[in-house]
C-alpha cells in the first residue's frame, strides 16, 4: 500500500468515523481509493494506523538529503546520479550509489529522458526576433503578398538522425534482427530548398554539395 503519513492517516480515520465515504475521504486527502480502503481495514483488524514493520531494504537517506539531491538536479539538468552518490553521506555514514540517487529523482517525477534539440538563441538573437516581431506586427495583407519565406533541410540518407535502440534477448546481440547496415561516414544526405509566399510556392531545390558545406560553415560561425 502506498504509504502517507501518520497525520493522514489519523485525519482519514477520523473522516471515516464521522461516517463519510471512502471515496470522500479519498477526494479530501487527493489520495488513492484504495490506499483509504486499506487503511480502514487495517484500522478494523488491529486497531492502529501505524504503520506495521515490513522486510524491505531501509531508507539510507533523510528526507532533507532527498530534497538536496533533487535539488542539484533540478539546477544541473545534466548532471549524473553517479556523481551526486560519489558526494552524499547518507544515513549510519554510509555511502549511498547511484540507483538510489535514480530512485530519489524518480519520487520527484524527475525521469532521464534524451534532451530536445533546439535552436541556440542567444539573448541578442532573441532581441533581434522580437524587433522583426514588432516591426511587422501591423503589417497589412497587401505587403505581406511580396515576401517570399526560404528555408533550406537536410535529410540523411540511409539512416536515422537520432540514436536508434534495439529490443533484444540476452545472446542476440550479433542476431541479424539486431543488426543495423552501416555505411561510412554516414552515407551522406540531401539538402533541400524551398520558399513559400502568400497563395504561392516555389519548386524545390537540391542544393549542391559545395553550397551545402558553405551553408554548414555559416552555421557553426
Amino acid at each position: 500500500m502506498p504509504q502517507i503519513s501518520q497525520v493522514l492517516s489519523e485525519r482519514a480515520i477520523g473522516m471515516l468515523t464521522a461516517r463519510m465515504s471512502t471515496r470522500a475521504v479519498a477526494r479530501e486527502l487527493n489520495v488513492h481509493f484504495s490506499t483509504i480502503s486499506h487503511l480502514q481495514r487495517r484500522f478494523r483488524e488491529f486497531g492502529s494506523t501505524s504503520n506495521r514493520p515490513h522486510n524491505r531494504r531501509p531508507r539510507v537517506t533523510t528526507r532533507a538529503q532527498d530534497l538536496h539531491i533533487q535539488h542539484l538536479h533540478l539546477q544541473d539538468r545534466l548532471r549524473p546520479a553517479t556523481r551526486t552518490a560519489a558526494a552524499t553521506i547518507g544515513l549510519h555514514n554510509q555511502r549511498i550509489s547511484a540507483q538510489t540517487v535514480r530512485n530519489r529523482l524518480r519520487e520527484a517525477h524527475l525521469h532521464a529522458r534524451r534532451p530536445h534539440r533546439g535552436l541556440d538563441l542567444t539573448a541578442v538573437r532573441r532581441r533581434n526576433r522580437l524587433d522583426w516581431a514588432n516591426a511587422h506586427i501591423r503589417w497589412c495583407l497587401a505587403l505581406w503578398r511580396g515576401v517570399l519565406f526560404t528555408d533550406e533541410s537536410r535529410f540523411s540518407l540511409y539512416r536515422a538522425d537520432g540514436r536508434q535502440r534495439v529490443l533484444r534477448r540476452v545472446g542476440e546481440r550479433f542476431a541479424d534482427v539486431n543488426l543495423v547496415d552501416r555505411v561510412p561516414h554516414g552515407g551522406g544526405g540531401v539538402m533541400v530548398w524551398a520558399g513559400v509566399c502568400y497563395g504561392q510556392r516555389t519548386q524545390r531545390v537540391l542544393v549542391p554539395a559545395n553550397i551545402q558545406q558553405l551553408c554548414t560553415a555559416i552555421e557553426e560561425e
